[in-house]
């Protein structure tokens, strides 16, 4: 399922290459502008100025503007996966449709990862002499938590686009997700980590697709799952992998799309 859920992504990009650059520029914009003013608070080495400005700003950057703007994104994907079309109104009606929710999705994950991330350090620093397999038995415990939220992460956009679930039902549903499909998510997980790798290289993609690829690899993934569980399901409308032009194309379409 993994490459299945490539390729769609590819052709999705590929297809919708100028709408989904338009609106990861405005990600990106949005994403950048609050790291910028984190960063020299962060690196000046003054903790009252790393805790007033730095951390807020950065709170900003990724759990706020980051789900906020990505869940227009996720909407717009899910317009191309269903009709194979799209507009830029689809983006913004994403947006004002869940938003509010995309925003308090971004912070129960940042209060999770603060108490985690602390909790992986806390507890093996503070108990090291005096209880140490305990100590690190419960910073292991937490740094696993920790791993398994940035995995869940993956499917929340699209889930909460998808599935129009409230904030708990769709953290619910995204670790659930994870836990019945570990190779996928593993697979998808690996993909986004080297896609950030080398965006953070070649620091231009950041601005030219890197939010869109991530969420279009993010969307198709969550997309094939809701088809695998909707075929358990007799009452539930199906979609049929034949008749998917996203996934029944081949590099011959990609260098000669007018033989097709």
């Amino acid at each position: 399922m993994l490459g299945r859920s490539l390729k769609m992504a590819f052709w999705i990009f590929h297809d919708h290459l100028g709408l989904l650059l338009i609106v990861n520029i405005m990600w990106a914009i949005a994403v950048a502008a609050p790291i910028a003013i984190a960063l020299p608070p962060l690196f000046a080495g003054d903790f009252a100025l790393a805790f007033v400005i730095g951390a807020p700003a950065i709170y900003v950057a990724l759990f706020l503007l980051n789900p906020v703007l990505g869940v227009g994104i996720a909407q717009l994907t899910k317009t191309f996966i269903d009709t194979r079309d799209g507009a830029l109104t689809n983006f913004f009606d994403g947006i004002r449709l869940y938003g509010i929710r995309a925003a308090l999705l971004g912070l129960c994950y940042a209060i999770a990862t603060t108490a985690l991330g602390t909790s992986t350090w806390f507890y093996a620093s503070k108990l090291q002499s005096t209880m140490p397999f305990l100590g690190y038995a419960i910073s292991a415990l937490a740094l696993w938590c920790l791993a398994m939220l940035a995995l869940m992460s993956l499917f929340a956009l699209p889930a909460l686009v998808q599935r129009k679930t409230g904030v708990f039902a769709t953290i619910r549903l995204t670790a659930l997700l994870a836990l019945a499909n570990p190779l996928l998510t593993l697979g998808i997980a690996l993909q986004c980590l080297m896609l950030t790798i080398i965006t953070a290289v070649l620091l231009p993609l950041f601005f030219f697709g890197f939010g869109a690829v991530l969420i279009c690899i993010q969307s198709a993934a969550y997309e094939l799952l809701s088809r695998k569980y909707a075929a358990t399901d007799p009452a539930a409308p199906t979609a049929d992998d034949a008749d998917d032009d996203y996934l029944n194309r081949g590099f011959r379409d990609l260098f000669f799309p007018w033989r097709t």
